[in-house]
């Protein structure tokens, strides 16, 4: 971890120091005693380095300027809500005759539960001939799958001391592979080639080759097929679980599964380990449910980029005249798209400069996360959409400056009354932003001033015989900037002066942050004292052994009530995939290495620029069969869409208590696209344009319309107002929201 964070201070370590220096207090000064405390200070701050939470919450509290400022943890931890997943699946049996018998139950059995039952018995008809056991477990299967709540799936063991002590203990295995015993040899773990898997089911018997057979072509496809659409619904991600649980326990072992009810008796001489025993199909909470630091909303969106590619370039010339084909679907779902692209992106760059020094995080900031857009105004400005990339880039200010504060305070209310945040830190944030609002609008204000203008008349209709009727109409207004004198000689270097300075003070922010003032700014980010007991105490808890009624003990002892059974009967066996889902080793171990945060920035940034090119091809017809105006597109859809995951990030500040977390995110947002995103647009339209003819289409210059230039200055000057009191709460961001419906709607009637 890089040093220049800070380190962690060990309150442990000096207690008795700090008693024996109160024992000594009437010998010494005070001044000495300072001197002496600073000492042992700097002494212990060495010992310790950050951890990666204390990394991240560093750059949260403290939120130098350049550095991304993101809320789901970059660190692995045990979740509750993975927690509760993984008990669902392992409740303890109970001896009632409850039949459990809630709505998601009786969803499950509507809409999956009765024609599985169907298919797996069917499947398991044939089998009658061979008077074999794959028969009895494919009939067993299909009454579980018909109603597994309040039932349970057990595996035969042998028991040898060894099989005993790794039971009882969580298991070590390095490959993450956890206890499976083989179903001929149970004490023994082995893995086959596909070879030899072949070879050892043929030697089982035509019944085992049967029965692998229907596996492979009927079952597995089937069970899988349900898992996938379990955890697209998000609320079922128990039953998606369960059923990927189950495939693999039939592929390896199917012959020692037994499927029993709550009551049915266990003989003591077939010792069992509990794989699964749920109750209830659903929970809503499953909606904050996490896979490898990654929300399960965007796990299943990111499929949606590759069906759209596939969509645009295979199933388009196919069938032309398709619902999935047209161009109106393929717009919707492009840009659906853009937001697990957006939220991999902002969860790659914080990895990487949580992991990094903090130039290099600050340079993977500057560079990622505006390339979403960046690639998106590029191929509009190739194809000839000046206008629309002028309306995103207004767009994406007044959602940073009004929208997004106002959504972020309305949901701090929903907590807490009021919030309050420091007025002075986001003054020095306003100061800033009126800077780069003075940067980018100042060539606009020069062209209004020392531009041509044209005088425009309308003449009298043809039909009009009475001469006398007065009927011109004439306005004056400025003409093509691209075809202006005052603009090629005296506003165009003016405009690139602007440009390059505002990268310039983007520069200036990050040495003076995170290089001169360094010390500063990160003056007050000593972690909390215990954040390692913390540690600790989260990566030992028991998590794959959960009871029904969340008891802690691996071996539930039978009650007065419940069937005589061995005890061992209810020993849950750990799944592979919840050693991966509760693999916290500790706050310093990441969700995402370096190697794997740099694959996916360059992996979706090539995804996105496929993305881009398709939104722009189809974005003219959308806007000829909803009658929209090109600009006002940008404004709204191509300004919002990409910045979902800021809105997520700020809003998640703010129900947790964090509002002024949730005002920078949007001020840093608005700082990169006038100081980065607005700088890149008249780079990259002076490159694309060198040697060619200067047409207004493909050119975007800082020549905004006047209303463009009073929407930007009043949202400011209303941000920087409500910055002052260094309060938070609905009323201020409804007003911030409602002023950001009037100015859009604005945009909307311009003639």
């Amino acid at each position: 971890m890089p040093s220049k964070y800070g380190s962690i201070t060990d309150e442990r370590n000096q207690t008795n120091k700090d008693d024996e220096d109160e024992e000594d207090s009437n010998e010494q000064s005070s001044s000495t005693k300072q001197d002496d405390w600073s000492d042992e200070n700097e002494q212990r701050i060495s010992e310790h380095e950050l951890t990666l939470k204390d990394i991240q919450d560093a750059m949260n509290k403290q939120h130098p300027f350049g550095l991304p400022i993101w809320k789901p943890a970059l660190y692995k931890k045990s979740r509750s809500v993975v927690r509760k997943a993984n008990s669902a699946l392992h409740s303890s049996p109970s001896s009632s005759s409850e039949l459990f018998l809630n709505p998601g139950n009786l969803l499950w059995l509507l809409l999956f539960g009765w024609w599985l039952a169907l298919v797996i018995f069917l499947l398991s008809l044939p089998f009658i001939v061979f008077h074999d056991q794959y028969g009895m477990i494919m009939r067993e299967l299909s009454l579980y799958l018909l109603w597994p709540f309040g039932r349970y799936v057990e595996r035969l063991v042998d028991i040898t001391p060894s099989v005993m002590n790794d039971l009882e203990q969580p298991s070590s295995d390095v490959d993450g592979e956890g206890n499976e015993f083989d179903p001929a040899l149970h004490t023994t773990k082995e893995k086959y080639s596909f070879p030899h898997a072949v070879i050892e089911t043929i030697r089982l018997g035509p019944a085992a080759s049967l029965y692998y057979i229907v596996f492979y072509a009927l079952i597995c496809p089937t069970l899988l097929l349900v898992s996938s659409i379990c955890w697209m619904c998000v609320v079922t991600v128990p039953m998606a679980k369960l059923n990927y649980i189950l495939v693999r326990h039939l592929r390896r072992h199917p012959l020692s599964l037994r499927f029993r009810s709550n009551n049915a008796p266990v003989g003591a001489h077939h010792p069992t380990v509990i794989l699964l025993c749920t109750y209830q199909a659903f929970g809503w909470q499953y909606y904050k449910y996490t896979y490898d630091g990654i929300n399960i909303m965007f796990i299943n969106l990111l499929p949606l980029v590759f069906f759209v590619i596939l969509d645009d370039y295979v199933l388009k010339s196919h069938w032309p005249h398709s619902f999935i084909t047209s161009p109106h679907f393929i717009f919707g779902m492009s840009l659906a798209s853009v937001i697990p692209l957006s939220y991999f992106i902002g969860m790659g760059v914080s990895s990487i400069s949580a992991q990094s020094s903090m130039g290099l995080g600050a340079v993977i900031n500057a560079t990622f996360g505006s390339i979403i857009e960046i690639i998106l105004y590029a191929a509009a400005l190739m194809a000839g959409k000046s206008s629309l990339v002028e309306g995103s880039l207004i767009g994406s200010i007044l959602a940073g400056v009004l929208l997004l504060p106002g959504c972020s305070m309305i949901s701090g209310a929903v907590k807490r009354k009021e919030q309050k945040f420091n007025a002075k830190s986001a003054g020095v944030t306003g100061t800033m932003l009126i800077m780069a609002i003075i940067g980018a609008l100042s060539p606009t204000l020069f062209y209004q001033f020392f531009g041509s203008f044209e005088l425009h008349c309308t003449g009298c209709p043809d039909n009009v015989t009475n001469m006398s009727v007065e009927c011109t109409h004439c306005y004056y207004d400025q003409s093509n900037p691209t075809e202006d004198p005052v603009y090629q000689n005296s506003v165009k270097p003016f405009m690139y002066i602007c440009a390059a300075i505002l990268p310039s003070a983007y520069i200036i922010g990050l040495l003076f942050s995170l290089h001169t003032h360094a010390d500063m700014v990160w003056k007050s980010a000593n972690p909390k004292h215990g954040s390692h007991e913390l540690a600790t105490q989260q990566s030992l808890y028991p998590v794959h052994i959960i009871p029904h009624h969340q008891e802690s003990s691996k071996i539930v002892v039978p009650g007065p009530n419940q069937p005589n059974v061995s005890p061992l009967a209810f020993i849950h066996d750990k799944e592979p995939d919840e050693d991966e889902d509760e693999a916290a080793a500790g706050h310093d171990s990441p969700n995402w290495g370096k190697s794997k945060s740099y694959t996916v920035l360059f992996g979706c940034t090539i995804l996105y620029s496929i993305i881009a090119e398709i939104l722009v091809q189809t974005v003219d017809e959308v806007m000829e069969q909803i009658a929209i105006d090109e600009k006002f597109l940008g404004l709204t859809l191509f300004a919002l869409v990409p910045n979902i995951t800021e809105f997520m990030n700020a809003i998640s500040f703010a129900l947790y208590g964090n509002i002024a977390l949730s005002m920078e995110i949007g001020s840093a947002y608005a700082l990169q696209v006038c100081l980065l995103q607005i700088p890149a647009m008249v780079a990259f339209s002076l490159w694309y344009n060198w040697d060619k003819e200067e047409i207004k289409k493909f050119t975007f210059s800082l020549i905004f319309p006047r209303w463009d230039v009073i929407s930007v200055i009043f949202s400011v000057f209303l941000l920087t107002y409500t910055y002052q009191e260094g309060k938070s709460n609905y009323f201020k961001g409804s007003i911030l929201i409602l002023s950001y419906f009037v100015l859009v709607a604005g945009f909307y009637y311009i003639p």
